[in-house]
């Protein structure tokens, strides 16, 4: 599997995690926006370009409302998975994001290669027995 994180996630974290997944053989790749894409790239221009060799598994904290939802649409075209990190997340300090986005990784790699597509929200609280919310694309 193939994650993506977009620019509402510091790249960092996202090489942090490509490198703790090294050991893990489900984990393909892991990249940041930055690495294909100039920062400023619209939603709707990269959710398109990953089709073509997707689909990818996006993280992002983004809920992608914008352009009367047709970022949404894009995603269900692809066939990306998303997972929206609760807008706490967004709240957090880097490294106490980093902590908790370590925590929630193994859980999000063996959701993510069980679907074939759909959104799910991370919540920021992570119980015993966590779950990820389904959310309607």
């Amino acid at each position: 599997m193939k994650y993506f994180f977009d620019n509402s996630l510091s790249p960092h974290l996202a090489h942090g995690i490509q490198a703790l997944s090294a050991v893990d053989p489900a984990v393909e790749q892991v990249i940041h926006l930055t690495e294909r894409f100039a920062r400023n790239a619209p939603d709707l221009t990269w959710i398109g370009e990953l089709q073509h060799d997707g689909p990818w598994c996006i993280i992002s904290i983004d809920r992608f409302k914008k352009q009367h939802n047709a970022e949404r649409a894009a995603i269900r075209r692809a066939g990306h998975i998303i997972f929206i990190l609760d807008s706490q997340w967004s709240r957090q300090r880097y490294w106490v994001q980093a902590e908790r986005l370590v925590k929630w990784w193994p859980q999000i790699i063996t959701h993510s290669v069980q679907v074939s597509d759909g959104a799910y929200r991370v919540p920021w609280r992570r119980a015993a027995v966590s779950r990820f919310q389904t959310v309607a694309l």
